[in-house]
């Protein structure tokens, strides 16, 4: 299956394409630049077996520019299908503004029936997936999330504007995709308004607050008490890990006996492991999804590379056991760790669940590779 998605490149877009990845889905993208060609959009949709719309607009310097700019990328996806003769079943990401009296409401609402009627038209799946207020991993500050601004501004030491009474509907990205990845197996033409968790913006900016304030300044994980805690955590370190947060510095404390060094703390469960490598092994090469994961090299020389997945966003660190640090993996970054030394290497791999077999969240993807 070829999974064809406008706007990929997106926030939405890309942790589709994360998805769609780990379930060794292939996806294309279609930018601004292949919908202003139609040679190039006309390929696009021919080479793929279902499309996913995410592209829109929804800032604008008028309304006037939302509107069209919405309904002209439906248009001009549906003149493409009918010039190929598709036959590609369609999924459409609305949003809950379609219930309200607004410019990008009305242009929502309206791009939606231009690729409803299509799919009616030729016979095919039509998907309309409404969805709220969308957060996750490696959002643009002010401009995706509040959540995602939160954590930029608490990661970067900035103070943001807070309406604690706003009221949110937040639901984060990756369970949207994964709602997706489940509709390909078997595309049927439905309506599904996805539902979040009804939240305050200060509640937002308490809870982020806490997590930042137990993990940079204690240095400690925090405990969550549920799958949406993690998810808001796993934002945080997503910025925290743009910003520059990491490496961490481990204090050694030495004696006549040699030295003692605290790695980790978590406020919930965990499990630590460690590993030897002999010179030039690697290991490594994948990525997660939620799991959190910290590497401390005690003895020999290494070079750790992490890469946000479906970019070319690579960071290398060099570290030694001489002088130890702490490195937390990201989520949804691929990543490796190889001996650079002439000596065995020992690491210390901390992460902040136990082990399960049968969903390891670990999924294959070579920190060399990118696009």
């Amino acid at each position: 299956m070829i999974v064809g998605v406008t706007g990929g490149n997106g926030f939405l877009g890309w942790h589709l394409r994360v998805r769609l990845l780990a379930a060794g889905i292939q996806s294309m993208t279609a930018t601004r630049e292949t919908f202003a060609s139609e040679v190039a959009l006309d390929e696009f949709v021919s080479e793929s077996e279902v499309l996913v719309h995410v592209a829109g607009v929804n800032r604008a310097s008028s309304d006037d520019e939302i509107t069209s700019g919405n309904i002209s990328l439906a248009e001009s996806l549906v003149a493409a299908a009918r010039r190929t003769s598709s036959d590609a079943p369609i999924l459409y990401t609305s949003s809950t503004q379609i219930d309200r009296d607004n410019a990008y409401g009305r242009a929502k609402a309206k791009a939606g029936e231009v690729l409803q009627s299509w799919c009616a038209e030729s016979g095919t799946a039509f998907a309309n997936v409404v969805l709220p207020h969308l957060f996750g991993e490696f959002g643009r500050e002010n401009y995706n999330s509040a959540v995602t601004t939160f954590a930029f501004c608490l990661a970067t030491g900035e103070q943001p504007s807070i309406n604690r009474d706003g009221a949110l509907e937040l639901l984060h990205a990756q369970d949207v995709s994964q709602w997706v990845v489940e509709w390909l197996q078997s595309p049927t033409s439905i309506t599904h308004r996805m539902a979040g968790r009804t939240i305050s913006v200060g509640e937002v900016w308490d809870l982020l607050q806490a997590q930042h304030e137990r993990y940079s300044t204690d240095l400690t994980v925090p405990a969550f008490e549920n799958t949406f805690e993690l998810q808001v955590f796993n934002t945080l370190r997503s910025q925290l890990y743009r910003a520059g947060h990491y490496p961490i510095p481990i204090t050694l404390h030495g004696d006549e006996r040699g030295a003692f060094a605290e790695l980790c703390r978590s406020d919930g469960t965990g499990q630590t492991s460690v590993s030897t490598s002999f010179p030039g092994v690697q290991r490594g090469d994948h990525f997660h999804f939620d799991k959190i994961e910290r590497f401390v090299v005690v003895a020999g020389q290494a070079e750790i590379k992490v890469r946000r997945l479906l970019t070319d966003e690579l960071q290398t660190f060099t570290v030694s056991g001489s002088d130890p640090v702490a490195i937390d993996m990201p989520p949804l970054c691929t990543h490796n760790i190889r001996n650079t030394g002439d000596d065995i290497m020992t690491t210390i791999f901390w992460a902040g669940d136990h082990f399960d077999p049968a969903n390891p969240d670990t999924f294959v993807e070579p920190v060399k590779t990118a696009l």
